[in-house]
């Protein structure tokens, strides 16, 4: 189904210099019915607060934008002993295990790139993501792309080095 999507946003506004956005959005959510529910930083509030959070990457171009693909963030308390009983609750899969935002954001962008259905040359990210070597590791292997991604500002150098190219005059 997912493909299919895919298919339909390349076709309807898909561009070889479309752009792949990821970013995270949390969710107020009362309750304790809802998977991945707990306190944590709620982007629309702007706080810490009870609710979801997920991870998601968009496709746009000059023909439009839309939102290509989405993992549900699961706070690292959710896999204590004490959540079994709701992860069951909420039907998490046995195979489904703990990941920070970056991984999540690293897997969906490489995902699309592998695929090669929805056309795109450079990608965008936040510090979040900017701040973990996993994310830039999936970004050097999208061959052929630009990734214009924030670091934070008291970044002072890197475990490993990133992988840069300078472009070469005519």
């Amino acid at each position: 189904m997912l493909q299919t999507y895919h298919q339909q946003v390349a076709k309807a506004m898909g561009a070889p210099a479309g752009v792949i956005i990821v970013d995270e959005s949390g969710l107020v959510k009362k309750g304790q019915d809802s998977v991945g529910v707990a306190r944590q930083y709620c982007g629309t509030l702007g706080k810490v607060d009870h609710g979801q959070v997920g991870v998601w990457t968009a496709s746009a171009s000059r023909q439009g934008y839309a939102r290509v693909d989405q993992r549900l963030f699961l706070p690292e308390q959710w896999w204590s002993d004490a959540y079994a009983n709701r992860r069951a609750q909420c039907d998490v899969p046995k195979e489904v295990v703990f990941h920070t935002k970056p991984p999540l954001a690293a897997d969906m962008v490489r995902g699309l790139h592998e695929s090669g259905t929805v056309p795109f040359r450079s990608m965008t990210a936040d510090g979040l993501s900017g701040n973990r070597p996993e994310f830039w590791a999936a970004c050097e292997a999208c061959v052929g792309t630009v990734a214009c991604v924030a670091v934070p500002e008291a970044t002072r150098c890197w475990l490993a080095p990133v992988a840069t190219t300078t472009p070469s005059s005519p």
